[in-house]
């Protein structure tokens, strides 16, 4: 019989990790110890360094002080090679991604298997491989297509698919149901169920608590930078969580305020664009928030962008206050008063690079002075003023935009759309990737611009959000709208009837 030595307690101990940055301590004697074949959920607010915690463990960033154990012994991680090389990979929130590559090109990307001689991409075999992968978590997607053309929801996927061609032993997802279907997220959870038999690893990074209570063993919980501490799941409530994570209790999540409902603003007659969405119609009034849910792929978004005038449809118009009116590009939207805030933040609400300041001015310059020469100081009296109602929480309206949590980079795309005076908002999921304090934040604002009488179209695949916020619910499925729901007395399985063509 051959001697097996015995297995350490943990397969991850990450013990004191200390990490400062520039005028600030990122992380504070941070712990976590992870058990082989567990699933460990790892919470706190955007801001509470979960983030800083798994880059250390990547091999993105080095700490000051602290160490890592594997298997009980002590290791060095400066690169992401060495992470690698310790059986440690990481399915990133944001994209890893190359768009004009195929899916079996950027699963397999600096190691496509070869063949032959000289030495040639054996292409069957990388297609069959990643088709495989690919298959392993539930999905069909062609290894072919170039991963430009697929949805968020399948370029994540495809990234969940890259990462266990890698033989991992420690798995860490960050977010990795936020752009998923109930269907692909059941798949998910079978995966990770089957990794836990296999005694992989899982830490499990997501700001939706009710999946922590279906798939989770322990969670750690993170604030401002420092442990809060490790518990069973099973031990906790929701409540309990968020308490830990913030804090503070978060008495009513969702605003529920009479508002009184005002004239027609907009109204959608007919729409249709061909492959996405058939002869969609509703209204929306001052004073009111709409919501619009349905599965992934429901054509949802599509509306949202047609409407705004990023893709033309073949039919249908598109009155506002009564008038038809004539939306060829986003440019006539934003002039007519239409705002279409985006799921996609980072990549189509804001210039990373630039600071609030230019952020929140960047869609209406002219508002700021005649003349082509642009002075900063025009723009600093309201980017001040709306960061400050907002309540945006950053050193100064200086600060890039992509060193602001999530929560307050929505609160700056806000601010860049009240800037030009919407008076019809298009919320396209608000909440994705947000922490449970910014959501209440969000809905808050949300529930204050309908009661100054603007109107408000939300988008969100999070059914208790839409219940919570919305007066009334759209419910899309296949291109058409199924039906319409009044906010008291839906229930989630009213929607998911509709939504799945019942």
């Amino acid at each position: 019989m051959r001697y097996h030595a015995p297995m350490a307690e943990h397969v991850l101990e990450m013990r004191n990790v200390t990490k400062r940055f520039p005028g600030v301590t990122a992380l504070d004697g941070v712990r976590l110890a992870v058990r082989p074949g567990e699933i460990h959920a790892l919470v706190g607010e955007n801001g509470a360094g979960k983030s800083t915690l798994m880059k250390i463990l990547a091999g993105a960033q080095p700490m000051d002080e602290g160490e890592i154990l594997i298997d009980g012994m002590p290791v060095r991680i400066r690169t992401p090679h060495d992470a690698q090389a310790l059986g440690i990979s990481m399915i990133h929130q944001e994209f890893n991604l190359v768009p004009r590559l195929s899916v079996a090109e950027n699963i397999f990307l600096g190691r496509l298997p070869s063949r032959g001689t000289p030495r040639r991409v054996d292409w069957r075999r990388a297609n069959a491989d990643a088709g495989d992968a690919l298959a392993r978590i539930g999905s069909d997607i062609d290894p072919r297509r170039p991963v430009g053309e697929l949805s968020i929801a399948q370029q994540q996927m495809v990234e969940i698919a890259k990462a266990l061609t890698v033989n991992a032993r420690i798995l860490v997802m960050d977010e990795p149901s936020a752009t998923l279907t109930d269907h692909e997220l059941r798949a998910l959870f079978r995966l990770i169920r089957e990794l836990r038999r296999q005694d992989i690893a899982v830490v499990y990074i997501s700001h939706r608590l009710e999946e922590l209570f279906e798939i989770a063993d322990r969670v750690t919980v993170m604030r401002d930078g420092t442990w809060v501490g490790t518990h069973d799941v099973c031990d906790l409530t929701r409540e309990d969580i968020i308490q830990k994570m913030v804090g503070r209790e978060l008495a009513n999540e969702y605003p529920v305020n009479p508002r009184p409902r005002g004239p027609e603003r907009l109204r959608v007659a007919g729409l249709s664009r061909h492959g996405a969405f058939e002869d969609v119609s509703f209204s929306l009034h001052a004073g009111e928030i709409l919501g619009l849910t349905g599965l992934v792929g429901a054509g949802r978004t599509e509306v949202a962008r047609a409407v705004f005038g990023a893709d033309r449809a073949d039919r249908g118009t598109v009155f506002l206050d009564g008038a038809p009116a004539r939306i060829r590009s986003p440019r006539d939207a934003v002039r007519l008063g239409i705002a279409l805030l985006t799921e996609d933040r980072k990549g189509q609400g804001l210039v990373l690079n630039m600071s609030v300041r230019e952020n929140v001015t960047l869609s209406n310059l002219g508002a700021l002075g005649p003349g082509p020469l642009l002075l900063p100081g025009r723009e600093r009296a309201p980017a001040e003023r709306l960061s400050r109602e907002l309540q945006v929480k950053t050193p100064s309206i200086e600060q890039a935009a992509r060193f602001l949590s999530g929560g307050n980079q929505q609160k700056v795309v806000l601010a860049k759309w009240l800037f030009t005076g919407a008076r019809v908002l298009i919320f396209d999921e608000p909440t994705r990737g947000v922490d449970v304090g910014a959501k209440a934040e969000i809905y808050r604002l949300i529930d204050r611009l309908a009661a100054d009488g603007a109107a408000l179209l939300v988008i969100s695949s999070e059914l208790p959000e839409i219940l919570g916020i919305c007066d009334r619910i759209l419910v899309m499925h296949e291109g058409r709208l199924r039906g319409e729901l009044p906010r008291e007395g839906t229930t989630q399985e009213d929607i998911m009837r509709l939504a799945t063509g019942g």
